[in-house]
């Protein structure tokens, strides 16, 4: 067999091979089996890395999947599917040589990390555009209204194009499009409310490439220890939001008009 185009995920003419995935949440072991290489990086590999909830297939119906409490996955390859095994052969030592973790993790890290990176470089290069990004859960009341209510009406206050991602309707990748979308922001706005490992990610992000961020959490929530030194606008009412938001912006502008 052609280990390149095993590791690539490009078997050779003819052979078609079989992924079956175990990953364990909270003491309880989960599997899939009989995926084709491309079902297990878009449906399986790519929400673990990104600790995404997800629709899944089960055998009664669909459910939905957190993958960001995962603990760990491991990926097993077989010339011929499941189906024809028995299910529990997943979990004895005799099927450990079927194991392909290492090698598909490496290859999707490598051609992926080439792909984006590529695409978010250039558009590091673009001008940005005169817009606020806004990471934030969503979904959540008090945290909607107060982005329709404060932040939006402050964004435009100053001038500029309020944008959060649940905002975009089209059907793109979201993980790609919230990393474009900070790349071409002026500025970002991270509500870190709620404690989201998906807003640290992307508030690591727009640090990491330099962006002006704003910093806000609702009062009782937890700073990690890694972001406790920035300085938050720490808010409890809507008023309070406004008001310390608006101050933070009329020092940003007032600073860029200095330059």
């Amino acid at each position: 067999m052609n280990v390149l185009a095993v590791l690539s995920g490009r078997e050779e003419p003819g052979l078609v091979m079989y992924y079956h995935v175990i990953v364990d949440i909270e003491d309880k072991t989960h599997w899939w089996a009989d995926h084709t290489y491309d079902r297990l990086i878009q449906e399986i590999l790519r929400p673990f890395i990104n600790k995404q909830v997800v629709p899944v297939n089960y055998k009664n119906g669909k459910g939905i999947f957190n993958f960001g409490t995962a603990n760990y996955l491991r990926v097993f390859k077989t010339s011929e599917p499941l189906e024809s095994m028995r299910g529990d052969e997943l979990y004895t030592d005799s099927f450990q040589k079927y194991e392909c973790t290492e090698e598909i993790i490496e290859q999707f890290l490598v051609t992926n990390s080439a792909v984006e990176s590529k695409s978010l470089l250039q558009k590091l290069f673009l001008p940005t555009k005169s817009q606020v990004f806004t990471i934030m859960q969503f979904n959540d009341k008090t945290l909607d209204s107060a982005y329709e209510g404060v932040v939006k009406p402050t964004v435009k206050k100053f001038k500029y194009e309020p944008l959060r991602i649940d905002e975009i309707q089209d059907s793109g990748r979201i993980n790609d499009q919230i990393l474009e979308e900070i790349a071409q922001s002026e500025i970002v706005l991270a509500d870190l409310t709620g404690e989201r490992p998906n807003c640290y990610y992307e508030a690591g992000f727009a640090h990491a490439i330099g962006k002006e961020i704003i910093f806000t959490v609702r009062q009782g929530s937890v700073i990690h220890f890694d972001l406790a030194a920035h300085r938050f606008i720490e808010w409890e009412t809507e008023a309070d939001l406004r008001r310390q938001l608006q101050k933070r912006f009329k020092a940003i502008v007032q600073r860029k008009q200095k330059k």
